[in-house]
């Protein structure tokens, strides 16, 4: 690195250099240096500065710490090395591996094989290379790449070992050069190894073919359930028409039901008019049965997913059943007979779920039974269980058709040639009711001879893990749910009518003209009657018409009706009207829904138009008693709960009222208008709340309330009369004295003495009646 003399030949074609470390020729020609050091064999390496010259032999002399040294002008120098590379020391994961040890990749030394084969696991590796060169050892630098990893070569140096981290699997080709250190240009061998890394297991061909077999099956199952729900759509699309259909028939048959039950009552008929009646409206019911089955059918999976279960005692259950049915049987000249081996059996069942699935049963052993045919029902008492086995000389069941039973509309060949109307439905849902139940059916059939179908149950409760017990809101909603008007006693005659000097005002909301006409014809003799046919008129028409009572129907367009009860019942101004909900959705959850947004009563279409005006008459009747209530502060309480005639809102609107008052006895200013404003309310609709509440107005409702705080006071003697006056903010004692004797009926004076009529009268009586 070191330059001490500088002597060229004499033709200047030929450059030598006295350095720290021998002697150099440089060819000015072919621009290539010679080393000749003491790897070489030159004896002395370290020449002096200045001290190099060209004798006039041609011969060279350079001067040394050793002393001078004289060349000859010919000096040759290696021009040509030998040199053999030798590859060692494979080491994987830094560890030395040898020949035929376990797991190693080598069957012989590293330098003797020409393909290296690692597994997927065995990718960080380094070797070492060597390169055998007794002309110039140190004239040696190594170089590599990995072909298929890197194909740059490394810088040439003297590191000889060779490393490879996290090499991917794959086949590589690894390349070696051993070059001059002299010239790099200059590549004194070149020496090359196959490496390969196999794939882990994950990428094998193995695992990519079951990769490609998985992912096809994925594709298919995809696609599959694509098709399915495509499939699920459209057959949902078909139910959600036939169960559209069935709730739109629900209203024209109300109106065919209805007037046929008035005309029952008021008309005379002739006894075969009157047969004639009693066909009509059999057939009538059997039509509202089919499309109820419709309707649960789409429900199918809401409708029994849940069990309330009851206690109920069998026999009279039973019975019920079988007496509901009678009037058919007998209409058919069938013989219909029902047996209990035992006299009194308690058992655990969902009572509106077990009447489908006997209804049901019962239902199909009459319509396929012919006329002079029998159908019985034979009630067991097992150890466990219960059973219950339907017998008819029905027309039986095809035998190679039974094992589609309890599949989706499937109905028996011969029962579609019989011409007896059926949707297919009935068993599917009376199967999955008795799998809810924990029971289990057979049926036997023999075509044109009969069938018997056999059900078992557990009678005991600690078989339904999952079921909830029924309390008293869940029976009265299977009581709505499985009325039968014709059963039941006039409950319209029973009910106390409200007697009223005027006409009471009713709004109607329903889309259906028909049954919006029909309503207000028979409604019209007993209340002031208003209609419109949607939810968003009907907002707008209860706030100006303000109604005392609303009859809506549920499904319309522009604004539903739950949604109008909703409203309505979330506001101040109307929180206190009753609202009946009419709807053909008679599941549970349906009926939950609609009194959870308010309604005071849900009405399933077709209905008994006695029991409607049964229901319109106890909730005003319900709201007069709770108007005498409010209205008389002695007997409101403000810390009671609210009770089943009113809601939250307008028991906080009363109870609010009633605190501000009595917090402002004393203030002579305190008036309506000032009521008003702490009640966040216009004086004209706080005046319509408190009359419709209260049956009073405001001022006088207010003079109620001081009057009542007076009667206390005046039972308590600290006071006297005058006193008393001022802290209820009368200043005028003798207006006291009048306005207080005209409300309890006796003098302040007297009132100490003897107490108030009033009282000894309320005292005997309950100040709420709930219906």
């Amino acid at each position: 690195k070191t330059i001490y003399s500088i002597v060229p030949d004499q033709n200047n074609k030929t450059v030598t250099i006295g350095t720290e470390n021998g002697i150099t020729t440089f060819n000015t020609q072919r621009k290539t240096f010679k080393n000749w050091i003491k790897d070489q064999g030159l004896m002395t390496i370290q020449f002096n500065s200045n001290s190099g010259t060209r004798l006039h032999n041609g011969r060279y002399l350079f001067g040394s710490s050793n002393g001078a040294v004289e060349f000859d002008k010919e000096i040759k120098t290696v021009q040509s090395y030998t040199s053999s590379m030798v590859f060692s020391d494979l080491n994987i994961f830094f560890q030395p591996v040898y020949p035929n040890e376990e797991n190693s990749p080598l069957t012989k030394p590293i330098n003797e094989i020409q393909s290296l084969h690692l597994n997927s696991d065995q990718n960080f590796f380094s070797l070492k290379v060597s390169s055998i060169n007794y002309d110039y050892p140190s004239n040696i630098l190594y170089s590599w790449k990995l072909e298929g990893f890197y194909d740059e070569w490394s810088t040439p140096e003297r590191d000889n070992i060779i490393r490879f981290t996290n090499v991917q699997s794959g086949n590589y080709k690894l390349r070696v050069r051993a070059i001059s250190n002299e010239d790099k240009r200059i590549v004194i061998e070149e020496r090359s190894i196959n490496i390969t890394i196999d794939n882990p297991l994950w990428l094998s061909i193995w695992a990519i073919l079951l990769y490609t077999i998985l992912i096809g099956a994925i594709a298919v199952i995809i696609f599959r359930i694509i098709i399915a729900r495509k499939e699920l759509l459209i057959s949902a699309e078909k139910i959600l028409f036939f169960v559209n259909t069935a709730h739109d028939i629900r209203t024209p048959l109300t109106l065919i039901k209805a007037p046929l039950e008035e005309m029952q009552e008021k008309e005379t008929f002739t006894p075969n008019g009157l047969n004639n009646m009693n066909t009509a409206l059999r057939n009538a019911n059997a039509l509202m049965r089919l499309t109820t089955n419709l309707i649960n059918f789409e429900q199918t999976e809401t409708y029994s997913s849940e069990l309330y279960i009851s206690e109920y005692e069998l026999k009279e259950f039973i019975s019920d059943v079988h007496e509901s049915f009678q009037p058919y049987a007998d209409f058919k000249n069938i013989q219909f007979t029902c047996e209990c081996d035992f006299h009194y059996l308690t058992v655990w069942l969902d009572k509106n779920k077990m009447e489908s699935i006997l209804r049901n049963i019962i239902t199909n052993a009459l319509k396929y039974t012919p006329q002079d045919g029998t159908v019985h029902i034979y009630v067991r008492n097992d150890k466990e269980s219960w059973s219950i086995e339907v017998k008819d000389s029905g027309i039986g069941i095809p035998t190679k058709e039974q094992k589609k039973l309890f599949k989706m509309h499937f109905r028996g060949s011969n029962a579609i040639n019989s011409m007896v109307t059926g949707s297919g439905i009935g068993l599917m849902l009376v199967w999955k009711l008795i799998q809810l139940h924990q029971g289990k059916i057979t049926i036997n059939s023999v075509e044109r001879k009969g069938t018997v179908v056999k059900m078992s149950f557990p009678k005991d409760s600690k078989h339904y893990n999952k079921a909830h017990l029924a309390n008293a809101e869940q029976k009265d909603i299977f009581c709505l749910q499985t009325i039968d008007p014709n059963e039941l006693p006039c409950i319209y005659e029973v009910v106390k009518k409200d007697a009223n000097s005027k006409q009471q005002k009713l709004l109607i909301v329903e889309d259906n003209d028909e049954l919006r006409e029909y309503l207000n014809h028979t409604l019209s003799e007993n209340y002031n009657v208003q209609k419109c046919c949607n939810g968003k008129e009907g907002l707008l028409i209860t706030q100006e018409y303000k109604p005392e009572i609303i009859i809506s129907d549920i499904m319309m367009p522009e604004m539903r009706g739950d949604e109008l009860c909703s409203i309505l019942k979330g506001d101040i101004e109307t929180s206190h009207i009753p609202i009946i909900l009419l709807t053909a959705l008679n599941g549970e959850q349906n009926i939950l829904t609609g009194l959870k947004t308010g309604a005071d009563e849900y009405v399933i279409k077709p209905f008994n138009i006695r029991i409607l005006k049964a229901t319109i008459a106890n909730l005003l009747e319900n709201r007069a008693l709770l108007r005498n209530r409010f209205g008389n502060p002695e007997s409101f309480i403000t810390d009671s709960e609210p009770n089943n005639c009113t809601s939250d809102l307008d028991w906080k609107f009363i109870t609010s009222v009633k605190r501000n008052v009595e917090e402002n006895l004393g203030n002579p200013s305190f008036t309506v208008d000032v009521l008003c404003n702490l009640m966040s309310m216009s004086r004209t609709s706080f005046y319509n709340k408190i009359k419709a509440l209260t049956d009073q107005a405001p001022a006088d409702y207010i003079r109620a309330i001081k009057l009542t705080r007076a009667a206390q006071l005046l039972k308590e003697g600290k006071y006297n009369i005058t006193e008393i006056a001022e802290l209820t903010g009368f200043n005028d004692t003798k207006y006291f004295r009048e306005v207080f004797k005209k409300h309890f009926k006796v003098s302040p004076s007297k009132y100490i003495k003897e107490g108030s009529p009033l009282n000894d009268e309320s005292q005997s009586k309950d100040p709420i009646q709930t219906n």
